[in-house]
């Protein structure tokens, strides 16, 4: 049986994370906004830090922190997202849907409308009472963190023990 490193847990972590997101666009058709496109970023860059950290086990001490770090700020992205979702910050004016703002031309608006996304970051591609995919995708994000450094804070203590 395979032993579960602190990096397989990240790389298949993070390579799930990134399936579902597959899935949910493709098989479900539940098309991607720029913040969502944004959130798959930090799940890649762990891939390729998890095969680093299984080459180069040497390199867990800094690794696993980065690692964790990264996991956090995705979490932060995330939670942005689902800030923007709620109408509760102005998300990036290149992914909010269209409400024109007063003293707006209707030739303004309209240029507008038409270089907007398609999907608009203020829009919840899907939502279940009041929980979004942005919403799940800040808890995961944040509990991998945690579980990564937990993980490698047990792996250090049964060293140094």
């Amino acid at each position: 049986m395979m032993k579960l490193t602190i990096f397989r847990f990240t790389l298949l972590a993070s390579a799930a994370s990134l399936m579902v997101a597959l899935i949910a666009q493709y098989a479900f058709g539940l098309a991607p906004c720029e913040l969502c496109q944004i959130q798959r970023i930090p799940y890649g860059l762990v891939i390729v830090l998890s095969l680093l950290g299984m080459i180069k086990p040497g390199a867990r001490f800094w690794l696993v922190p980065l690692i964790a770090f990264i996991f956090l700020v995705e979490s932060g992205i995330a939670v942005y997202h689902t800030a923007v979702e709620k109408h509760v910050v102005k998300g990036p004016s290149a992914c909010t849907s269209a409400v024109a703002p007063a003293g707006e031309s209707m030739e303004d608006f309209r240029k507008r409308i038409e270089s907007a996304p398609a999907v608009a970051c203020d829009q919840p591609a899907w939502e279940w009472h009041g929980i979004t995919m942005a919403l799940v995708n800040a808890l995961w994000s944040f509990a991998l963190a945690a579980m990564a450094l937990i993980i490698q804070r047990s792996k250090d203590a049964k060293a140094a023990g």
